[in-house]
């Protein structure tokens, strides 16, 4: 425990790199393989306003993190000065936003919210759910992922994918804290097709799937991130793990916690299917033999994550040394950079070399959890 706090102590020093050098426009950053997020990344950031712009808030996230572990108010007093921007993003440019609403204002305004009660975020927040339920196509009973919700002409019409279980949270808050069911029933509906299309026989997971966006009928799977469209990306799997222990805690309906608990034996199956002591995926698990094996710490980050809700509430001892497994692991020199002058956390994430936002927040998170007892923000 004492390491594990010690390894959070040194991100907390990490977090200071941030909130001063993160500029208030909230630009995108990438995957970096110096760790450098704002000085040596090897592209040009990406604007706030954009539509594709969907990571900024995995820093707001730490600093929220953050909070919760000290109490200190610094972390708050820097979250205050993003209000504006968060706001014009879904009053003012809601035409360029996607089903990451979810990412973005769950780890900025509803947190926000939760710690000081301030109504701003309140209304931030529910407009921003109303955004993404926009993106509802009710025949096929799933969220949209890219696009213009309305336009039906785009190829990307019908096109949903896994990493969108993660931003049902914002919906499932939207409908506790107004009363209204609609929310939670689009969240649910969107869980139920996820459940039905996207999880193979096998316990492994489509990255996207296609339905018809005028009759709602499935098509097929797809893929946009995997090795290929019958592969089995780690980090997908990851989101419908957490995605579907989150759907439990929210609706307490046993079948998402059976298909998260499913989910996540067959990710833990596939990592040690040639080594026993392997620990971290590799970024696809299926890959050509051929293809180099790389790993993604991010994967691995999500997934123990995930697992510290689902074990509050199953006692399953092979998910629970797992995610041990993985702290154990990430927080070893081989995975963590120490060097306090870097904002990078974890390296190795996503199967190119490099640190990346989410492997960032999530190994974050995931220490505060086995440290603090920290209460998941999702």
């Amino acid at each position: 425990m004492r390491e594990i706090r010690n390894v959070l102590e040194i991100c907390l020093k990490k977090l200071e790199n941030t909130m001063r050098d993160m500029p208030r426009s909230l630009p995108e950053y990438y995957a970096c393989s110096t760790g450098d997020y704002f000085h040596r990344y090897e592209q040009a950031p990406q604007d706030f306003m954009n539509t594709e712009t969907w990571q900024p808030s995995f820093f707001t996230g730490q600093a929220l993190i953050a909070w919760e572990v000290t109490g200190d108010e610094r972390y708050i007093k820097w979250l205050e000065g993003f209000r504006q921007i968060y706001r014009d993003k879904v009053f003012l440019h809601s035409e360029q936003t996607m089903h990451d609403l979810g990412f973005l204002y769950i780890l900025y305004s509803v947190g926000m919210y939760r710690s000081t009660g301030e109504e701003t975020y309140k209304v931030i927040s529910l407009k921003a759910a109303d955004e993404l339920a926009k993106r509802f196509n009710l025949k096929g009973g799933f969220l949209r992922a890219w696009g213009c919700a309305g336009d039906q002409g785009d190829d990307r019409a019908g096109v949903a994918i896994i990493d969108c279980m993660m931003n049902l949270s914002l919906l499932f808050w939207a409908s506790e804290v107004t009363g209204n069911p609609f929310y939670r029933e689009v969240a649910v509906r969107h869980s139920d097709t996820v459940m039905k299309y996207f999880v193979r026989e096998d316990g492994t997971v489509y990255h996207a799937y296609r339905f018809d966006p005028k009759s709602g009928r499935a098509l097929g799977g797809e893929n946009y991130c995997g090795y290929g469209k019958e592969s089995s990306w780690a980090r997908g799997a990851s989101w419908a793990i957490y995605g579907f222990a989150d759907c439990y805690i929210h609706t307490g309906d046993e079948k998402y916690l059976d298909m998260s608990e499913r989910i996540c034996e067959k990710f833990i199956d596939s990592v040690k299917a040639d080594s026993v002591d392997a620990v971290i995926p590799v970024w696809d698990f299926r890959l050509p033999e051929e293809k180099e094996q790389a790993k993604d710490t991010s994967a691995a980050a999500i997934t123990a994550s995930a697992i510290c809700e689902i074990v509050k509430y199953r006692g399953n001892e092979k998910l629970r040394s797992y995610c041990d497994e993985v702290t154990r692991e990430l927080i070893k020199e081989k995975y963590f950079d120490s060097n306090t002058q870097i904002p990078g956390m974890v390296r190795e994430s996503n199967g190119l070399h490099h640190y990346t936002l989410f492997g960032d927040y999530f190994f974050m998170e995931l220490l505060a959890k086995k440290a603090y007892h920290l209460i998941s923000l999702w």
